[in-house]
């Protein structure tokens, strides 16, 4: 979609209910819970919508929210609004940013984008995600984040371990917050579900990763104490290291993260790499239509 597409639908409430209705993320009709009977969508002053289903019922007459059983249930954003806040997220468009073009809070939208990256969380959990695979190569690697000194003073701040895949050529990337970096959370938890048999696997000497050529890979590591790449494999981990940057440029672009909501971050990052990365607006409806289905 294009912003011009965008703003002729922000332009009436029809258009922006008819939208999310063909999107699948509201409801085309809805029957009574009461007596059974059919509802139509009736014009009130009862909500901020302007519109609730009603009972066609003359004995009956039950009223219905628009968003019942929706992703927009509970929410006091108008759907004009929500539609435009989802539309700028999708751009990666920074929160303050999206604040003032919506004319929202800071704190509700805050609150709308951690609801966007909880449907990120749902999507990169259950869409079992597995990268490289023969002929294929992946660079993986852990990074502290969080660790540092207020002021350059005082004790190191301690932040979570993140272990990191990424697959050269498609940039497809996989984050995990970790609670340590043994060789059972890294290897036998992630490393064997998550990276496809017969990978190549670049890493650095980390002692956990030893035996990951016995595990079905095809391991190549560069002694980072000598060498960013390994003069006779030609292995590195520049990629991987790239993504990093990347990741905390965004955490700190947002004026920092509590260690809490590192991982639904994390997962925000890792479903613009693999699902959104080029569609990212059409792929955002999809997985709320998934997450929330309509009738």
């Amino acid at each position: 979609m294009e912003f011009r597409d965008l703003f002729v639908i922000l332009g009436s409430f029809q258009n922006v209910f008819n939208f999310f209705v063909s999107q699948k993320l509201l409801a085309s009709c809805q029957q009574c819970s009461r007596c059974g009977s059919n509802m139509e969508l009736t014009e009130t002053t009862r909500v901020n919508d302007g519109y609730m289903w009603r009972c066609t019922n003359k004995r009956c007459r039950t009223w219905l929210s628009i968003r019942s059983g929706s992703f927009f249930e509970g929410s006091n954003i108008p759907l004009s609004t929500w539609l435009h806040l989802m539309f700028l997220w999708a751009m990666q468009i920074s929160g303050s940013k999206i604040a003032r073009l919506t004319s929202l809070s800071k704190p509700t939208v805050i609150h709308a984008l951690s609801e966007l990256r909880t449907i990120c969380s749902n999507k990169v959990l259950n869409a079992g995600i597995k990268l490289g695979g023969l002929g294929k190569t992946v660079e993986i690697d852990e990074s502290k984040f969080g660790a540092k000194r207020k002021y350059k003073r005082g004790r190191v701040s301690e932040g979570p371990w993140v272990f990191g895949v990424v697959e050269r050529g498609s940039q497809k990337v996989l984050l995990f917050r970790v609670p340590d970096r043994t060789r059972e959370t890294l290897v036998h938890r992630l490393i064997t579900t998550h990276i496809r048999p017969g990978t190549v696997i670049y890493s650095d000497q980390f002692t956990p990763y030893i035996p990951l050529n016995q595990l079905g890979y095809i391991h190549l590591s560069v002694n980072h104490s000598k060498n960013f790449v390994d003069p006779d494999s030609g292995a590195h981990t520049n990629t991987i290291e790239g993504v990093w940057a990347l990741v905390k440029k965004k955490l700190k672009w947002m004026c920092g993260t509590l260690y809490e909501y590192i991982p639904s971050y994390l997962d925000e990052f890792t479903w613009f790499r693999n699902f959104g990365k080029d569609r990212a607006f059409e792929q955002l409806l999809e997985d709320i239509a998934e997450q929330f289905p309509q009738q």
